[in-house]
């Protein structure tokens, strides 16, 4: 029992520190062999085993999420709690299931299924209402997207596959004597996606620039009086020139809500607009709460000569900002007001990505908790990605890093350039292939100018998301089908 519990904390420590912010990512292609080898010896135990599995996979995944994500615990002590609990329940039951399918069809089939429902949990986690995809497997190679540049045609989910083979395929090698042979398939596995990003075409940069000013204003997340316009527009007027044709300010800097059908009416905004008439090509993009009949996270775009223009943000924070499946979780709404100050559950979702176009650039905005969602972007033609957001509330710790890296993927994803602008964070420019070229401080007052490059490439992820979780969920569903079939034969009396 102390083996099998050394193990399982084992992987769990090992699956932490290949983390962005935390640790370096080749941990990643260990991490799971100390869980299987747990998962070996009870399945050669004799007994009930399932349980066991289930137990001794949480306490690893349970490490993982805690060590990783401990700094939701700023933002909401219960949100985090709930993160840290669901998710490791969910990736613990996919290993569960593994086990399951694997006493069944024996262990060939059983290291697949492994496969087809550990990518088919993360792409539930991508599309229901308690959505965190944060620990996708394939985000661990945020911080070198030089090695993933086929991301363009797979999505993160790729490398989530990537990180399960080697895993599987260096475990069956320790696990059959150390044979060398064994070694050589896994090593080919490993080196020939790296061979093929480092061979892909990935400077799509060359082309036509605009010049962008991005703003971090710095405004302290728990005190709304801290925003002054005035303020924020000599700052933004420090690196606006006479060509610059986007000021970008981040998600909800417009801290009072506004009514859509009067947005041009109130003060601040007529002071924002006094500045776009100084200036013969500026346009604007800020954050801001919203409403019409609802009320919205959203993302406005002040264009010359044009009516103010909106994206309403489609992937809301659960609980923070929605309260996932009202009919089970309303009665804990009252707790949550409590804890935040009594914002909770208060946005409505935005259909759609609204893509901002003018004569020139077309602008594919983000905000905050949607950049961490490739998918959200299938379909959608721009040639640059704006992404405004406030990672404040985290304070200095390894979240706001995280999610400044997980936009480095995106742009990969997409090959387009992403400008990001953070309340305070890290406010920059990303070039298509993922490398940063400008980036802030934490807790920097800044605005900085930056030339980002256009271009109009259709990536295949663009077009077709992400097909590999739609393809490995049906997958994943034969399987279970298949093990409980031939588990029922099993149990027919012969005559």
């Amino acid at each position: 029992m102390k083996k099998l519990l050394f193990l399982s904390i084992l992987s769990g420590l090992l699956l932490s520190f290949s983390w962005p912010g935390i640790g370096v990512f080749p941990l990643i292609f260990v991490a799971f062999i100390p869980l299987l080898l747990v998962e070996t010896y009870i399945l050669d135990s004799r007994g009930r085993t399932s349980w066991k599995v289930f137990g001794y996979s949480f306490i690893a995944f349970f490490i993982f999420n805690i060590t990783t994500t401990y700094w939701v615990w700023h933002a909401s002590v219960g949100g985090s709690i709930a993160a840290f609990i669901i998710n490791s329940l969910l990736m613990s039951f996919a290993f569960f299931l593994f086990h399951k399918v694997k006493r069944v069809l024996a262990k060939r089939r059983g290291y697949f299924a492994l496969i087809f429902f550990w990518i088919s949990i993360e792409y539930l986690h991508l599309h229901w209402e308690l959505a965190w995809p944060w620990l996708t497997l394939g985000n661990v190679f945020a911080t070198m997207p030089e090695i993933v540049q086929w991301y363009e045609f797979t999505g993160v989910l790729g490398g989530s596959m990537w990180v399960l083979v080697i895993n599987i395929l260096l475990f069956i090698w320790w696990d059959s004597e150390k044979i060398k042979k064994r070694l050589i398939l896994p090593c080919i596995i490993l080196l020939i996606p790296i061979i093929i990003s480092l061979l892909l075409k990935t400077d799509f940069d060359e082309g036509e620039m605009i010049e962008v000013v991005i703003v971090q204003p710095n405004i302290d997340s728990y005190n709304e009086s801290s925003f002054n316009i005035e303020d924020f527009i000599s700052l933004s007027e420090s690196k606006i020139t006479e060509s610059t044709e986007l000021l970008l300010a981040p998600e909800t800097v417009l801290q009072v809500r506004r009514d859509e059908n009067n947005f041009i009416k109130y003060p601040d905004i007529k002071k924002l607009l006094t500045l776009q008439e100084k200036y013969p090509k500026l346009n604007i993009l800020i954050g801001a709460t919203t409403k019409q009949n609802d009320v919205y996270n959203s993302a406005i775009f002040m264009s010359k000569d044009k009516d103010p223009t909106y994206h309403h943000k489609t992937k809301l924070v659960p609980g923070a900002e929605s309260i996932p499946y009202p009919a089970l979780f309303n009665r804990f709404k009252n707790l949550l007001s409590v804890e935040l100050d009594g914002v909770v559950g208060h946005y409505t979702k935005g259909e759609d990505i609204t893509v901002f176009r003018n004569e020139k650039v077309d602008i594919l905005p983000l905000i905050c908790y949607e950049s961490i969602f490739g998918d959200v972007i299938t379909g959608k033609k721009s040639n640059i990605i704006a992404v405004i957001t406030n990672d404040g509330w985290w304070r200095n710790t390894a979240g706001h890093k995280q999610h400044f890296q997980y936009a480095r993927l995106r742009a990969v994803e997409q090959r387009k350039s992403i400008v990001r602008s953070a309340n305070t964070g890290i406010s920059g420019l990303i070039h298509s292939n993922g490398k940063v070229v400008e980036k802030t401080n934490w807790e920097e007052e800044i605005a900085i100018n930056v030339k980002v490059p256009l271009n109009d490439k259709v990536t295949f992820y663009n077009r077709y998301g992400d097909y590999i979780g739609r393809i490995f969920s049906f997958i994943a569903v034969l399987l279970l089908l298949s093990s409980f079939v031939k588990k029922r034969i099993k149990k027919i009396p012969t005559s």
